[in-house]
């Protein structure tokens, strides 16, 4: 006989789902890291360029989650009517300081990479090297929001819960 479980509830389901989103974006983060890193040794472009494709949909399964979360959430925006912009300066208030400083340091990273990429490489490793570097900041925008803001807004501006 199986022992009967009561309903779950809304919101520890809601939270399973954010661990498990906050998982992979951290995981697809590291892979995307692993895979830049990769193009600088003699790994073929050939396979790295398949294994970009795939974090390359899996990152943007991850940010049309965070959207969808977004509004769920109640985040902070401006406007009224059906179209309303969030307001993305308050939620990067709810990411601590240090985290914010390494994101930023990834933005510039990243920027760097598409000027060099764009200006010095060849074709092949170049458009992996390129792709790659973006995944890195596709994968960071979900890890930063499902990591630090959601659990903030969920608890409205509580300590994060890891």
């Amino acid at each position: 006989m199986c022992a009967r479980q009561g309903p779950v509830s809304s919101l520890s389901s809601r939270a399973n789902w954010g661990k498990i989103f906050r998982v992979t974006a951290t995981a697809g983060f590291t892979a995307s890291a692993a895979l830049h890193l990769a193009t600088f040794t003699r790994f073929p472009p050939a396979y790295a360029a398949a294994i970009a494709l795939v974090l390359f949909a899996g990152a943007f399964t991850l940010l049309a989650a965070l959207i969808v979360r977004l509004r769920e959430a109640g985040a902070p925006a401006r406007g009224q009517g059906t179209i309303r912009i969030v307001e993305w300066r308050g939620l990067l208030a709810l990411i601590p300081t240090g985290p914010r400083h390494a994101g930023l340091g990834v933005v510039g990273y990243v920027l760097m990479n598409l000027a060099l990429s764009l200006l010095l490489t060849d074709e092949g490793v170049g458009s992996v090297r390129l792709l790659s570097g973006h995944l890195l900041l596709f994968y960071l925008i979900p890890m930063m929001y499902f990591r630090f803001v959601e659990p903030r807004l969920r608890d409205r501006d509580g300590p994060p819960r890891p």
